[in-house]
């Protein structure tokens, strides 16, 4: 189971995109949208808690909670049943973060409490994670994203939100994926990535591959410059 917004930015973000459009190897980059698939309306950090317990230690009001998010959200957000069942990754790096409470590898813990906090200073423009995947490792199709920090309406408004990742594909631009400003679970189609043939067990002569994730633009939060990201994570083939 599972921040003040300034004219400078403005400017300087402006800038980016001008030269970014001018630059021919950005010109064959797609952009992507997601499809929103809605987290139930459950209180996020009781539940990550109350896991922690012993059955017997729950009130009836935790064990509703439980039941309520296992039939509403484990289908869509759990690493069981899943792509999970083969794929791995390798390493989850970040260009920084904030503190040791907001490491990289809390963008893929698969919890709503924990989250990856850029750590420069302004809202993290060029900032990104990059994931390493093995070569073995099953193809992925879909990228999941929970933007922003998720764990309650709160410190989701008082910390900025991604509104455009670019994402790189072995180091190369691949697409630029537009979120939308929601705690809800934005999927977005990326095609076929990775190098497994299914009739191919050992890869081990290919080299491990890596997608990045790097911000482009954002939207402000209400308190903090801070821009977070509470997950990503992934869906694909090659699994069951």
């Amino acid at each position: 189971m599972i921040f003040r917004f300034n004219r400078k930015f403005k400017i300087w973000n402006l800038t980016f995109f001008l030269l970014l459009g001018a630059s021919p190897c950005f010109s064959q980059v797609k952009t992507l949208k997601p499809e929103i698939l809605p987290i139930p309306d459950l209180d996020l950090e009781r539940l990550e808690k109350i896991v922690y317990l012993r059955e017997s230690e729950w009130s009836e009001k935790d064990k509703e909670l439980c039941e309520r998010a296992e039939e509403e959200m484990a289908h869509f957000y759990s690493p069981a049943c899943s792509w999970y069942c083969g794929g791995r990754i390798d390493t989850v790096k970040a260009s920084s973060f904030l503190s040791e409470r907001y490491i990289g590898q809390n963008a893929h813990d698969f919890s709503t409490v924990n989250a990856w906090v850029e750590g420069v200073p302004g809202s993290g423009i060029g900032e990104y994670l990059e994931y390493t995947f093995p070569a073995s490792c099953p193809r992925i199709t879909h990228v999941l994203i929970l933007n922003g920090y998720i764990k309650n309406k709160t410190v989701w408004r008082n910390n900025a939100r991604v509104k455009q990742l670019l994402m790189y594909y072995n180091g190369e631009p691949y697409a630029i994926l537009e979120l939308d400003d929601t705690r809800d679970i934005q999927k977005f189609d990326v095609g076929l990535l990775g190098f497994r043939r299914p009739e191919v067990i050992d890869q081990s002569g290919e080299p491990d591959w890596t997608i990045r994730f790097e911000i482009l633009e954002v939207y402000p939060g209400d308190k903090y410059e801070d821009t977070a990201i509470t997950e990503i994570y992934f869906d694909g083939i090659d699994v069951h």
